[in-house]
């Protein structure tokens, strides 16, 4: 591994100092590279209230990227001859209804690739989980009063509750439960020993989830619900760190040969999950959808990738299937822009000469304006704009996650003083000024 020890010798270096220095209260990052791990990295604090830091061992909520994984496992049932992409849900799921009778015509397909109409989920009871195996039928029985949104095969709209009734699915084909088929066909034969669906299995090892407070100061806190409810594992509830996420990548960039040569996938499999369904329109890295996947490009490259971002979590997973290349970034706090670091890291392995990770220009100001006012932080805003650009990144969508932080965590008068901020930079932005007339308003 020494043709990779400058990049490992530099990755170390700017992200120790990002970390110190901003908004993350910790930071895991693993990379491979032509079929090697050449990194992997853990910073910061598990819990800013105890102190304890991160290490190896440490297991990061992964949200939606949890999804990734429910597509694998459908494909092995696929390959089985057990499941077919274009048979209609009810063919597996008899007791799956809607008050909607389009919900006949919906495919395993529709609800992989995010066209099946479905609606997405508004309350995901983390501040009341379920824990016993019979959760997620529950849930997908419960969704009988819900109508879709569009025609089946109709259009694209992203959807979690999809992911559940695929969950499901996997349970009752398989016969075992969804976390026991992921744990004996993905996770443990892939060599994600230390990774579960079950936060039971990995209490121990979990880093706590930070939210966006000023109660003592602008930053993280430690949220006062945990993002686990079984009735939602197959959409969200992957524990793991960035070794085992490691494996997982080399797994797919090998087209589905795991460790020790565990075939986990038939490369025909990628060729239907990594092919365009449908257009998303969330921007060139993530313009289509395949199933589960999202496809684009990021400075010419192909990327297949997806992010999760649920309750005091955030979490990249990139692949660079042309360059042999992956990354996986986890975060325990929901407030931040993850890209900050994803892309730099990405520049570098594709060459770009980088020595430094930019540090966040909203969060600097919001800091300010909560603690010192919005005076004081657009006097900060203007000297590093005159003497420190070229260290920081300014993106108007950050301001915008800052403010509704706050508004959702109940520091309203705060998040009026950031929008205020953003405002002033922003002078064009119809969102950040039609936000802050909201907040205005409300004040």
């Amino acid at each position: 591994m020494y043709k990779y020890q400058k990049t490992e010798n530099t990755l170390h270096e700017m992200l120790t100092d990002f970390v110190e220095n901003g908004p993350f209260p910790a930071l895991a990052v693993g990379i491979v590279k032509d079929n090697n791990m050449i990194f992997t990295g853990d910073y910061g604090k598990a819990n800013l209230s105890t102190g304890d830091s991160v290490d190896r061992s440490t297991l990061f909520h992964q949200a939606s990227v949890s999804k990734t994984f429910v597509v694998t496992a459908i494909m092995q049932l696929v390959e089985s001859g057990k499941v077919d992409l274009d048979s209609p849900i009810t063919k597996y799921l008899p007791y799956f209804k809607m008050e909607d009778e389009r919900y006949l015509h919906i495919t395993i397909r529709q609800l992989m690739n995010h066209t099946s109409g479905m609606p997405d989920e508004e309350d995901y009871a983390w501040d009341r989980p379920e824990y016993d195996e019979q959760s997620l039928e529950r849930y997908v029985k419960s969704i009988c009063h819900h109508k879709l949104l569009s025609e089946p095969g109709f259009k694209f709209a992203y959807s979690n509750i999809a992911y559940e009734i695929l969950g499901d699915m996997i349970a009752k084909v398989s016969g075992m439960s969804f976390e026991q088929y992921m744990k004996k066909h993905i996770l443990e034969p892939s060599g994600m020993q230390s990774s579960s669906f079950l936060k039971q299995e990995v209490e121990a090892h979990l880093a706590a989830p930070h939210v966006l407070k000023t109660s003592d100061g602008y930053g993280g806190y430690i949220s006062d619900v945990f993002p686990y409810n079984r009735a939602h594992g197959p959409s969200s509830t992957l524990y793991t760190n960035v070794e085992d996420m490691s494996q997982y990548m080399l797994m797919h960039l090998n087209q589905g040969i795991a460790k020790d040569g565990y075939n986990a996938l038939q490369s025909g499999s990628y060729d239907e999950m990594w092919k365009s369904h449908a257009a998303t329109r969330y921007g060139q890295e993530n313009a289509q959808i395949g199933l589960g996947w999202f496809l684009g490009e990021y400075k010419g490259f192909r990327i297949v990738s997806h992010s999760g971002w649920d309750t005091g979590f955030l979490s990249d997973l990139i692949l660079l299937p042309d360059e042999k290349i992956a990354i996986s970034v986890m975060t325990n706090c929901d407030y931040v822009w993850l890209g900050s670091v994803t892309y730099p890291i990405l520049d570098l392995l594709l060459g770009s000469n980088i020595h430094q990770i930019k540090r966040s220009m909203a969060h600097i100001v919001a800091d300010l304006a909560v603690s010192n006012g919005v005076e004081k932080a657009m006097e900060e805003y203007h000297r590093i704009n005159r003497m420190e650009q070229d260290k920081h990144y300014l993106v108007d969508f950050e301001f915008m996650r800052i403010t509704e932080a706050l508004t959702w965590n109940g520091y309203r008068e705060d998040a009026l003083s950031v929008q205020t901020c953003a405002a002033a930079i922003f002078p064009d932005n119809e969102a950040i000024s039609s936000r802050l007339q909201e907040l205005q308003a409300n004040a």
